[in-house]
């Protein structure tokens, strides 16, 4: 053992203690615990985030946003309700079911002819006050 000045063997001391306290660092700059964190994370939002690029998963992603929006407590989510909503989200039917409503919705200019707003006939029609007066007239 070599003899080291007072101040040099605080300092390695100091140094030490630093290193020990220090939690180990991954390669993005995070924990260990949180790179496992979100790992998991990454696992349970595969079925949205793998699927092919498309306007379906564009919808699955919209969806699953929305869904967790509406959750106040979000971070209380337990693991299989997390699982749940994400595999509702990307369900492949429900998707298709979605897709098809939405081009209904969008395309969807008109109504049925002389039933916009009363057109035509009864003066309540005329004034908004429902499809069924301005009906027969």
């Amino acid at each position: 053992m070599a003899f080291d000045f007072p101040s040099v063997a605080t300092e390695k001391r100091k140094a030490k203690e630093k290193n020990k306290n220090k939690k180990p660092i991954t390669t993005k700059g995070n924990t260990v615990k949180e790179e496992k964190e979100d790992k998991k994370y990454a696992k349970t939002f595969k079925p949205v985030l793998g699927k092919k690029e498309g306007i379906k998963k564009e919808i699955s992603i919209t969806q699953l946003d929305d869904a967790l929006s509406r959750t106040k407590n979000t971070n209380k989510i337990s693991d299989k309700g997390l699982k749940k909503v994400v595999d509702a989200a990307a369900d492949d039917a429900q998707l298709t079911r979605s897709l098809r409503k939405m081009e209904r919705d969008v395309f969807r200019v008109g109504g049925r002819a002389g039933y916009k707003d009363g057109s035509k006939g009864c003066g309540k029609a005329k004034a908004g006050r429902g499809r069924a007066y301005g009906k027969n007239s």
